[in-house]
C-alpha cells in the first residue's frame, strides 16, 4: 500500500512538473519562480472547478481547451487591490517623495508592478494631478503600470468601476476624477492619459529604465526568494540614482539585495537606491 502511495505521488509529481514547463512554454510565466505551494494551491483550485483529479488531466485539458489558459493565470495571479490601499504609504509619496521629484525634474516616471485592475496606477496618477493641478502640462509624466494577467488588465485600460470598488476614496476626489455612468464610476481622461498598461512577468526581462518611483507592493508575496532577488537587482538597474522602491507593509526586501537599497521608513517599507559609486 504505502509502495503503490509512492508511485501515485511521484507520478503527480512528475506531472506537476510538466504542468510547469508547458505553463513556461504557454504563458512565459516561470512557476519555479513561484513557491510551488503557492502553485499547487491555484492549479488545485482550477482542476476542483473543472472537477478533474490529476494533474495529468489538466494538461491533457489544457491542450484541448485553450480558454482555460486565460482563467489559470487569473487565478495564479490573484490578489487583493484597492484604490488608496494603505493610505499613509500614499500620503508619504504625496508629501515627502512627489515633491522632491518635481522640484528637480520635468520627466516623472513612475512603474507600478504588479498593477492589477488599475487602482494602484489610477491612485498615483490622481495624486500627481492633485498635487501639480494647472502646473501638469509643464511636466512629462509617465506611470507604466504591468501585470501579467490579461483580464485584470483589460479591466484596467478600461477604467470602470463598481461603487463598492471607489468606496475608499473620498467624495472630492470621486466627483473631481470619476464620471458616474450607468450605475459605474469611470476614471476620467486627464487620470487616465498618464497610465499605460501593458503585460509583462516581473520574472522575465524588465525593459523600463530611468525610473524615479517603483511601485511593487504585495507581489513579493507570489515569489520564491530567488525570484525575488532577481526582481529587486531589476529593479535596481531600472531605477535612477537616488530613485524610489515602495514593496508591501508585510514584505521584506531579501537580505542579499539589502546593500543596494537604505530604507528610509520602515514601517511603509520605502527604500531609496544606493548610487553606484556608493557600493
Amino acid at each position: 500500500m504505502d509502495l503503490k502511495y509512492k508511485n501515485l505521488r511521484s507520478i503527480e509529481d512528475t506531472s506537476f512538473e510538466i504542468l510547469k514547463n508547458l505553463i513556461l512554454k504557454k504563458l512565459g510565466l516561470d512557476c519555479n519562480y513561484y513557491r510551488d505551494n503557492y502553485v499547487r494551491r491555484r492549479i488545485d483550485y482550477r482542476m476542483e472547478v473543472l472537477g478533474l483529479k490529476s494533474y495529468w488531466d489538466y494538461i491533457k485539458l489544457l491542450r484541448d481547451n485553450s480558454d482555460e489558459w486565460s482563467f489559470l493565470v487569473r487565478d495564479l495571479t490573484v490578489n487583493y487591490t484597492s484604490f488608496f490601499r494603505d493610505p499613509d504609504v500614499f500620503s508619504y509619496f504625496r508629501t515627502r517623495i512627489l515633491p522632491i521629484l518635481i522640484a528637480k525634474k520635468k520627466v516623472i516616471r513612475i512603474l507600478s508592478a504588479g498593477c492589477s485592475s488599475g487602482e494602484e496606477p489610477y491612485t498615483i496618477s490622481i495624486i500627481i494631478n492633485d498635487v501639480l493641478g494647472s502646473n501638469i502640462n509643464k511636466y512629462l509624466v509617465s506611470i507604466y503600470a504591468v501585470d501579467i494577467d490579461i483580464f485584470r488588465l483589460k479591466k484596467a485600460m478600461k477604467g470602470e468601476y463598481e461603487e463598492r470598488e471607489v468606496s475608499r476614496i473620498n467624495k472630492v476626489y470621486l466627483d473631481k476624477y470619476f464620471k458616474k455612468m450607468d450605475g459605474k464610476y469611470r476614471v476620467k481622461e486627464c487620470i487616465k492619459r498618464l497610465v499605460h498598461f501593458r503585460y509583462l512577468d516581473l520574472t522575465q526581462e524588465i525593459e523600463y529604465r530611468y525610473l524615479d518611483v517603483i511601485f511593487c507592493r504585495n507581489t513579493f508575496i507570489y515569489f520564491s526568494k530567488e525570484a525575488q532577488i532577481r526582481i529587486c537587482h531589476k529593479f535596481y538597474d531600472a531605477l535612477n540614482e537616488g530613485g524610489f522602491l515602495i514593496i508591501g507593509k508585510s514584505e521584506i526586501l531579501p537580505e542579499e539585495v539589502q546593500g543596494k537599497f537604505v530604507c528610509i521608513d520602515n514601517k511603509r517599507r520605502i527604500y531609496q537606491k544606493i548610487r553606484r559609486d556608493c557600493l
